[in-house]
């Protein structure tokens, strides 16, 4: 796209769709629903191309390892920090909730609730029997990412232990061809992205109007300021001590993810796009974020965790319920346990949020009306927990270059 004979990148024309998008919403209000399916369409051409992205990306990302002891090590590294980054992401909503005190100022009147459905008993052997595929055709055909992921660790690893050498190289050499066709395939989507971003928008402003900022007011201003002293100082922190980028020029560098998280609210649909930033604008090699980030999509939940300790408290307050210290590490360990896994689906969060509310014995009502305005807080919870995953790519990408320099001089002076 040009304007004044200047071209337009990609980022700026997404960001001015859903600019604009939102604005028509506004305007012109349900009318513009009719026509969020042609976004939707374009989200799910994202989604279709999904499955198979997740399979090469990993399998590549393990195979051009050195061995299995780096992936071992990448691996320890990044869950490590997903398990830190998500524990100190339920204590900041914690905090930053009991320090504005949301719930003491709410007001619910004229405010409907939405019935919520799914199972809520979730359990540790149903949760770990889940991630193991008994079919793998079926868990590729149902978009189960998890299974997937798990499915495509396990043909990496078993490609990497292959002991003819030139059957080895060949499925290799086919995994990288078919990556390289994926991607094509994505860049293809992504030209579409401008206007699947505009319709997307234009549905959800025109579905909620002005209520999309107004009837939850003062709990989405504490959940998003909580996102945004996670993503300044955790993320931010991260990436300065690591890579010696300033928090600033990360929220910068990465507009293109932030911009599609935002639209899409979807983490799933936004990890080609979270792979192309860590690798164009942070220098991540795709052996390294081809892992991570889809790792992250199904196992790094901190903008959800935030939201969780945010409700908890919220309605807490409204219902005049005294949190204590115990009760605080309580929902941080719970929230930690909960969040871990998933499909990455919109909207998906609100089941977990609903358990969380049970489990400390508060009223589910409000639950019901968060879920009927959840759009709104769906977007800061997919941009967290996307910017989190880039975070943690960038920080174990680092680190894997300071164990590879370090090996590197032992073996110089070795010689």
């Amino acid at each position: 796209m040009k304007i004044g004979g200047k071209k337009i990148g990609l980022t700026t024309q997404v960001f001015l769709a859903m600019i604009v998008g939102a604005i028509l919403g506004l305007l012109i209000g349900e009318p513009m629903t009719k026509l969020g399916f042609i976004g939707t369409i374009w989200l799910n051409c994202i989604k279709m191309i999904v499955v198979p992205m997740v399979i090469v990306t990993i399998i590549t990302g393990i195979t051009s390892q050195k061995d299995v002891k780096s992936l071992g090590r990448i691996s320890v590294r990044i869950m490590a920090y997903y398990i830190f980054s998500t524990l100190i992401a339920c204590a900041i909503g914690l905090t930053v909730a009991l320090i504005i005190k949301p719930g003491t100022i709410a007001n619910f009147t004229g405010l409907a609730s939405k019935e919520i459905t799914g199972s809520t008993d979730i359990t540790v052997a149903d949760f770990f029997t889940s991630m193991f595929s008994a079919n793998m055709f079926k868990t590729f055909s149902e978009g189960n990412i998890l299974q997937t992921l798990i499915i495509s660790v396990m043909i990496g690893i078993a490609i990497l232990r292959m002991k003819n050498e030139k059957f080895k190289t060949t499925v290799v050499n086919g995994f990288n061809a078919l990556g390289e066709m994926v991607f094509s395939l994505i860049g293809m989507i992504m030209i579409a992205s401008p206007i699947g971003v505009f319709f997307l928008m234009a549905d959800s402003f025109g579905k909620y109007g002005a209520s999309i900022f107004t009837s939850m007011a003062t709990l989405a201003g504490t959940y998003y300021l909580a996102c945004i002293v996670q993503i300044i100082l955790v993320y931010g922190g991260v990436v300065w001590l690591t890579a010696g980028i300033n928090p600033i020029k990360f929220i910068k560098d990465s507009a293109e993810l932030w911009i599609y998280t935002i639209s899409t609210c979807s983490s799933v649909a936004s990890i080609p796009i979270n792979i192309k930033v860590a690798k164009e604008k942070f220098g991540v090699p795709e052996r390294i974020s081809g892992f991570t980030i889809p790792l992250g999509s199904q196992m790094n939940y901190d903008g959800s965790v935030i939201l969780y300790g945010s409700v908890i408290v919220f309605i807490s307050q409204v219902v005049g319920v005294p949190i204590t210290l115990g009760v605080m590490l309580k929902v941080i360990f719970l929230s930690a346990i909960l969040s871990t896994g998933g499909g990455g689906i919109p909207g998906s969060g609100i089941v977990k949020l609903l358990v969380m509310v049970q489990a400390f014995g508060l009223p589910t009502e409000i639950v019901g009306i968060i879920a009927a305005f959840y759009r709104l807080f769906d977007m800061g919870t997919t941009t967290n927990n996307c910017l989190g995953d880039l975070a943690g790519t960038v920080f174990v990408s680092k680190l894997e270059e300071k164990t590879i320099e370090k090996n590197n001089r032992k073996m110089a002076e070795a010689n």
